[in-house]
């Protein structure tokens, strides 16, 4: 009896170990591979809000679309326009897509109203029928950014601080979503080291996630 035991947890244990060194050489793969897209976080509920027509608008509605989320405000001394000006380079490249999309959400909604962000990005010719200024609630904006796309803005009260950085701290990141509403990464577009870098990986998992579909990539993993 205790001879069969042992052997039975002797195969158990050669079993896990077979399957233990497959999972760590697909990681490996993974890891080596370019061309990986993980699955970060699933968005299981939208957002919704108004655009800067004052019309509602919810994440819902992007359901089998790829895009492109900034999050932002217009009164951003450093960054926010730089990284709407990579947004816009991203709208003219797949303005023929009516299959992707932009969303550029302020998280600062008590001052960036519709009207403001309308007049905002016309001043800049930005915005169109495919790419959204959102705005809305200020609560529910600035907590489920932090719930589902892991981005905080943190309002600062040094007066210095405010007048060289702004109001926010925040991250000058853009974020790519797939067709089913599934973050897949997350693009420093101006970093001074790799944002270039990471501009050409954007425009190209763009595109791999337009032709092969959401399906491209693999587990559930984290920022």
């Amino acid at each position: 009896m205790m001879r069969n035991t042992l052997l039975l947890c002797g195969i158990i244990m050669a079993l896990g170990l077979v399957v233990y060194w497959n999972y760590v050489q697909t990681l490996n793969r993974q890891a080596q591979d370019s061309n990986y897209l993980p699955v970060i976080m699933r968005l299981d509920r939208p957002l919704e809000g108004l655009n800067q027509k004052g019309e509602a608008v919810s994440f819902s509605q992007l359901k089998g679309k790829v895009w492109i989320l900034a999050y932002v405000y217009t009164r951003c001394p450093a960054g926010c326009a730089g990284v709407m000006g990579v947004m816009k380079e991203v709208q003219e490249e797949f303005a023929d897509r009516e299959d992707f999309h932009l969303v550029a959400l302020t998280l600062d909604p008590e001052k960036d109203t519709p009207e403001w962000m309308d007049q905002w990005a016309q001043d800049r010719e930005m915005g169109g029928d495919n790419w959204w200024f959102m705005t809305g609630d200020g609560k529910k904006i600035r907590t489920y950014m932090g719930k589902y796309f892991r981005l905080v803005a943190n309002k600062r009260t040094d007066p210095a601080e405010i007048t060289t950085y702004g109001e926010w701290e925040h991250e000058f990141k853009l974020v790519l979503v797939d067709q089913t509403g599934a973050i897949r990464y997350y693009y420093d577009v101006l970093n001074a080291t790799y944002g270039e870098d990471h501009r050409k990986k954007m425009i190209e998992d763009i595109n791999r996630l337009l032709e092969q579909g959401p399906a491209l990539g693999g587990p559930h993993g984290k920022k």
